[in-house]
C-alpha cells in the first residue's frame, strides 16, 4: 500500500513539474473512498475499497478544461455473508475527461467530468477470486474552492464504471495546484 501511494504522489509531482511551463495547467492529488458493487450469478456484494488519485489538467477556455486521472488502490474491503467474506478492491483506473465549469465569485468553482475511464477490479467471494479491467463512459461532479491563487481544496463524486453487472462510484477529497 506505502509502495502504491508513494508511486502515485512521486508520479503526480512529476507531471506537475512539467506541466508547471504552460500555461493553464494544474493538478490534483486526492484520497477517494469508493463504491465497488459486485453482481455476478446471483451473487450481489457492496465493499468501500479505498485508492490515491492523481489529475492533470489543461484549461482550454474558461469555462472549459480537459483532463487525465490516473488512480491507484490503497485498501481493499470485506463484507461477511454468513459464514464466508467477499472481498473488493479497485487496483488501478486511467481516464481521460471533458471538464465543463463556472465560476461562483472568485473562489468556488462548479464542475461537470464526462469522459471515458478504464477501471480494473479484483474480488473474491467464496473462495472464488476474479480481476478483469473495463473501459466504460464516467462522469461526475463537484466544487473546488480556491485558498490562494495557486492553492484549491476540491471534492467530487464520480461514476466510474457501470457494466457487466460490476459498478464503481465514489467521493474524493484532495489539493490542486495551479501553475
Amino acid at each position: 500500500m506505502k509502495r502504491r501511494l508513494q508511486t502515485v504522489l512521486i508520479g503526480s509531482a512529476s507531471l506537475l513539474a512539467l506541466g508547471a511551463h504552460a500555461q493553464g495547467v494544474y493538478g490534483e492529488v486526492g484520497y477517494s473512498q469508493f463504491n465497488l458493487k459486485q453482481d455476478s450469478r446471483g451473487f450481489d456484494a457492496k465493499v468501500k475499497p479505498t485508492a490515491a488519485r492523481a489529475i492533470v489538467g489543461v484549461e482550454l477556455a474558461p469555462h472549459l478544461a480537459i483532463e487525465g486521472h490516473a488512480a491507484t488502490g490503497l485498501k481493499d474491503d470485506s463484507v461477511r455473508i454468513g459464514p464466508a467474506s467477499a472481498t473488493g478492491e479497485v487496483d488501478n483506473m486511467l481516464g481521460a475527461f471533458v471538464k465543463p465549469k463556472v465560476m461562483l465569485g472568485d473562489t468556488v468553482e462548479l464542475y461537470g467530468r464526462a469522459g471515458v475511464a478504464s477501471t480494473k477490479v479484483s474480488t473474491s467471494a467464496f473462495g472464488v477470486g476474479d480481476s478483469n479491467r473495463t473501459t466504460s463512459f464516467a462522469y461526475g461532479g463537484g466544487a473546488s474552492f480556491s485558498l490562494t491563487p495557486q492553492l484549491s481544496l476540491n471534492a467530487d463524486y464520480m461514476n466510474y464504471l457501470d457494466r457487466r453487472g460490476t459498478k464503481v462510484d465514489g467521493v474524493t477529497f484532495g489539493v490542486g495546484f495551479k501553475f
